[in-house]
């Protein structure tokens, strides 16, 4: 069930940061999975772990494309379940890396938990989200497959933040209302530093928010 390019095969790419107008576009369904998509999974897959994350969207890595790659291996609690296609997974963690196509989700528990996340669009920053504690959600896999998966814990927390980047949205739209304070804050800090580097020719307008 392990749908994903060994990160060995692939490049590492630049993550556009908060700011950047493809984070707030929504992404085209994935039509066409030629060896085009294979590679870029891979470069996807070794961007995620060359940056320490835990999820990874296409629009992050600078490409309106409905796919996702997660490995939440290092953040599973014991509480934390997980049916494939129907089965129960005993070790989620041996499912890991994933690649979602065309992820939607389907279903969500009546049950809301607010949790601390960060995003690698989103540097320096952190703060808490409300979000349904487990989702069902159907995607396709590279070969055009299509799965179901239900979960809970943190791969619904991972997917739930990873889909919403697929249409456009940020964590932070999220953020509890002492969180949006900071948030706000964070973003004129960071307006300051570019200004302050683009006044001594360092980086060009064109980059702003790049960090």
């Amino acid at each position: 069930m392990n749908f994903a390019i060994k990160q060995s095969q692939g490049t590492v790419l630049e993550i556009h940061i908060v700011g950047d107008r493809i984070l707030r576009e929504n992404t085209k369904i994935v039509t066409n999975f030629d060896k085009n998509l294979g590679n870029f999974i891979g470069d996807m897959l070794a961007t995620m772990y060359a940056a320490e994350g835990i999820g990874l969207a296409a629009p992050q890595v600078g490409k309106s494309l409905k796919v996702v790659v997660i490995d939440v291996s290092p953040c599973l609690s014991e509480g934390d379940k997980c049916d494939f296609d129907g089965n129960k997974v005993e070790e989620i963690g041996s499912i890991m890396p994933l690649c979602l196509i065309n992820p939607v989700i389907k279903k969500y528990s009546s049950e809301v938990i607010s949790q601390n996340e960060g995003c690698l669009s989103v540097p320096d920053f952190s703060g808490h989200v409300k979000r349904p504690v487990g989702i069902v959600l159907t995607f396709v896999d590279q070969q055009n497959v299509s799965h179901v998966l239900s979960c809970n814990g943190m791969l619904a927390r991972c997917l739930q933040h990873e889909v919403d980047h697929l249409n456009g949205k940020l964590y932070t739209d999220l953020l509890v209302q002492k969180d949006k304070k900071r948030f706000t804050k964070y973003l004129g800090e960071r307006s300051k530093t570019h200004l302050s580097k683009s006044n001594h020719g360092n980086i060009g307008a064109a980059q702003d928010f790049q960090g």
